[in-house]
């Protein structure tokens, strides 16, 4: 008999799902490890409500996922408090406020907000530029008469809203719609220490930015199309070299979360104890980790592993990025990777990952239920 005394814990594009339909073989290898009441979370980079994936994940998946089961790439900014009362710009797509409050944040401002408040920022837009050329041709058609030289020449500067309150951090929850005015105004803010109307003579030199805490680093990830897709990773290697190309400085993250980075694994290895707990089962020791991408999920789970290995009371974060300091609930020894080639990883295109590292997982699986079969064997031999 298995001893339900492990987790696993799932990514789910790539692994449960491929664009919008799911993977067939997930249905019986999440109903059989749930039948055996062990402790099932998902982890994804997908930023949505929790609430809406689990719900979809239900509908998929035949059986109840429950919100707090799923942890989304912006899920452990909820530990983040010290930034929750300060004045944020989010960054994202989707219901991005609703998002930001239930993390924490008190005070949202969006890029679109952003724009209203200065439009001449967004000329990449020509269609926006035009707008401004007539909105003031008409104005100053009107007033010209009235208006001293000084004073036309003011009007044609910025058109700034005197009361816009600085922005005091950048929230990068994932890649907007529009990337070129989100990559206009973010720059905007990070060289004006969050103010666009008050510009420094030495915008962006010699000077530490406003925080910056992102999540999902994904530069691709599986969909329906053939080939990977962009993902928020490829956005933030646009702003990344955008700012540095304006400033001559790095960009530098102040919180990173989302896989791989270890906080995400925390928090789910938080949530997969409570499971237990709930069901009066013992703490989880071991964790196995199922992912798609080599990059990211395996990297994530690894390095997770690495994390693992050290003193309890003296854990040092492996990617140099904030750790969940609360350990009530962290007790697993271990955390092996499981890669299916269902996803990104295709062993008939890409070679064995062994000459890397970081990203050779525990095993490589056909698929979900593969990987579960080996999991259960494996457990089994354990408990003999």
């Amino acid at each position: 008999m298995i001893l339900p005394n492990f987790a696993c814990i799932f990514d789910i594009d790539g692994v449960i799902t491929k664009g919008p339909n799911f993977i067939a073989t997930a249905k019986p290898a999440i109903h059989t490890l749930m039948q055996m009441k062990i402790p099932v979370v998902f982890l994804s980079n997908t930023c949505v409500l929790e609430s809406d994936k689990a719900k979809q994940l239900s509908s998929m998946l035949g059986i109840t996922i429950n919100p707090e089961q799923v942890v989304l790439a912006q899920t452990p900014m909820r530990t983040l408090t010290e930034y929750h009362n300060k004045h944020v710009l989010i960054s994202g797509q989707g219901p991005i406020e609703e998002i930001g409050r239930m993390l924490g944040f008190k005070s949202i401002t969006t890029i679109k907000e952003v724009c209203d408040a200065f439009p001449e920022l967004d000329m990449v837009n020509h269609m926006n530029r035009a707008k401004l050329v007539c909105r003031k041709r008409k104005c100053l058609n009107t007033y010209t008469l009235f208006l001293s030289k000084n004073e036309v020449m003011q009007s044609k500067g910025l058109v700034r809203d005197e009361n816009f309150r600085p922005i005091d951090a950048i929230v990068l929850l994932g890649e907007p719609i529009n990337w070129e005015s989100s990559l206009q105004v973010i720059t905007d803010l990070l060289l004006t220490d969050g103010n666009p109307a008050s510009v420094p003579d030495d915008a962006g030199h010699d000077r530490d930015h406003i925080p910056v805490i992102a999540c999902n680093r994904d530069l691709i990830f599986k969909a329906a199309a053939d080939l990977p897709r962009f993902g928020h990773g490829a956005f933030l290697t646009c702003l990344e070299a955008l700012y540095k190309n304006l400033s001559g400085r790095e960009l530098k993250y102040t919180a990173f979360v989302g896989k791989p980075f270890e906080i995400s694994f925390q928090y789910a290895e938080m949530i997969a104890n409570k499971l237990a707990l709930a069901n009066e089962q013992s703490t989880i020791d071991h964790i196995y980790f199922f992912g798609d991408n080599p990059d990211v999920d395996i990297v994530g789970a690894n390095m997770y592993n690495c994390l693992l290995q050290q003193d309890s009371n003296n854990r040092k974060s492996i990617s140099g990025y904030d750790l969940m300091r609360d350990t009530n609930y962290f007790s697993a020894r271990a955390c092996e990777s499981i890669l299916v080639c269902t996803g990104v990883y295709d062993p008939s295109k890409q070679p064995h990952p062994e000459t890397e590292p970081w990203k050779m997982p525990t095993t490589i699986q056909t698929d979900v239920l593969e990987g579960v079969k080996y999991v259960l064997a494996k457990e089994q031999r354990l408990s003999e």
